[in-house]
């Protein structure tokens, strides 16, 4: 399955995508290691220039409502990720295969708070409706028939960590650390 791998300009973390989180491995690097590593196909659909090792698609919408539109315009049946969300899972994404069928939106919905994570989802071209009049994506999805929720609280809650401040990446930089030492054992 595709993966879209969504880039955009931050205001609070500028060029948060290309910053170095370990030597070498920029933060788009990892995102895009593991979602080759859990066997989907990374496609980078990005605001900013991007010299990588997967196709780039530029995206010139003026916000994320717009960017899925037009994805859900070209595809159907695909995974999205946020660029800034470099700890994806393989149980998150198992679990959300698992529910999909085709016509069908997956996205993970906090038990607590209702709150969603719209870039950690499975999209289907029938979700476009309820996307196209829509004022966000989260009011889209909420009111959506073809979207199933899935409970967040069941995954390893990293699974949903982004990086949008300083602080963000020295946290990533220290579960990258604890990670290494952990496999090294």
């Amino acid at each position: 399955m595709r993966a879209y791998v969504l880039v955009g300009k931050s205001s609070r973390l500028r060029g948060k995508h290309l910053i170095d989180v370990i030597p070498g491995k920029r933060l788009i690097d990892i995102v895009v290691a593991n979602i080759r590593a859990l066997g989907l196909e990374p496609v980078i659909y990005s605001k900013i220039p991007l010299e990588i090792d997967a196709p780039v698609i530029r995206d010139s919408s003026p916000w994320i409502l717009p960017a899925i539109i037009s994805l859900l315009e070209k595809d159907d049946g695909f995974f999205v990720f946020g660029g800034d969300m470099p700890l994806i899972r393989r149980e998150a994404v198992e679990a959300m295969l698992s529910r999909f069928s085709p016509g069908k939106t997956i996205v993970p919905k906090w038990r607590e708070t209702g709150y969603l994570e719209p870039l950690h989802a499975i999209y289907s071209r029938n979700s476009l409706s309820c996307l196209e009049n829509a004022r966000s994506l989260t009011s889209g999805l909420k009111n959506c028939p073809t979207v199933e929720f899935v409970p967040a609280d069941e995954f390893p809650r990293e699974t949903f960590f982004n990086v949008n401040t300083a602080d963000d990446l020295e946290k990533l930089r220290g579960l990258l650390r604890v990670a290494t030492f952990a496999k090294d054992k």
